[in-house]
């Protein structure tokens, strides 16, 4: 993996169904199939708007405003949603909830909390074009294993990494580029992202959204430490 990918994504992808992320009431053994766009589609919420009042956030649009806004609603998705795996939270290998689901659970794993400070930051009023949840995987001294996370289009141009799995967000954002060059004790290695409107691959990779799901959900996946993007 070498720095310096497309965070925008490189090729649409048309398969966006995913086929066993969602699951009928009562009935875990029976799966919904849910467009992956879905998870993202609540910017306009009320339930969200209403989390971003508990927030001090800017309410001039100038410069340095939108970066200060994507700092506080970071750090508050951090401290608000305790990480959680999908088997001890519901017995599944992996079960992603809405982001209004996390804000009322105050719990989730990597998707769920990716996808509620994704949507806390479109529904603030940051552009859809600067806000992507990546999914790929992370490698580690205790080894690799599927993760998603947030990447944000800063004020200067930059995509800047924002870790939702942390405890509290740093007080300035980190570009992305670094957490990917091989060699790196934590390494990202993003294969995958999307906004409300499109999934994208990044990079080379050949395979499916569904597929590259198909395996991660094998690995145990953890949480990520705040030295890891300090």
């Amino acid at each position: 993996m070498v720095a310096g990918c497309n965070w925008a994504g490189d090729v649409i992808l048309m398969d966006t169904v995913m086929y066993d992320k969602r699951a009928v009431i009562g009935n875990l053994r029976l799966p919904i199939p849910t467009d992956i766009r879905a998870w993202l589609s609540s910017a306009k919420s009320e339930v969200i708007l209403c989390a971003l009042n508990e927030i001090d956030l800017p309410s001039a649009r100038e410069k340095g405003t939108f970066d200060l806004r994507a700092i506080k609603i970071w750090d508050y998705v951090a401290k608000e949603v305790q990480y959680i795996t999908d088997k001890s939270a519901f017995g599944l290998e992996d079960f992603w909830l809405f982001p209004e689901e996390t804000l009322v659970l105050k719990k989730g794993d990597c998707e769920d909390s990716s996808f509620l400070l994704a949507t806390m930051l479109l529904a603030s009023g940051i552009s859809e074009h600067c806000v992507r949840v990546v999914l790929g995987r992370i490698s580690t001294p205790d080894g690799a294993y599927g993760h998603a996370w947030v990447v944000y289009q800063n004020e200067s141009g930059r995509w800047c990494l924002l870790e939702s799995t942390i405890d509290s967000a740093p007080t300035e954002l980190a570009a992305a580029d670094p957490f990917v060059k091989s060699g790196n004790q934590y390494q990202y290695q993003p294969l995958f992202c999307i906004n409300a409107s499109h999934l994208w691959s990044i990079g080379a990779t050949n395979q499916q959204v569904t597929d590259y799901l198909k395996t991660r959900g094998r690995v145990q996946r953890q949480k990520v430490s705040k030295k890891m993007i300090s």
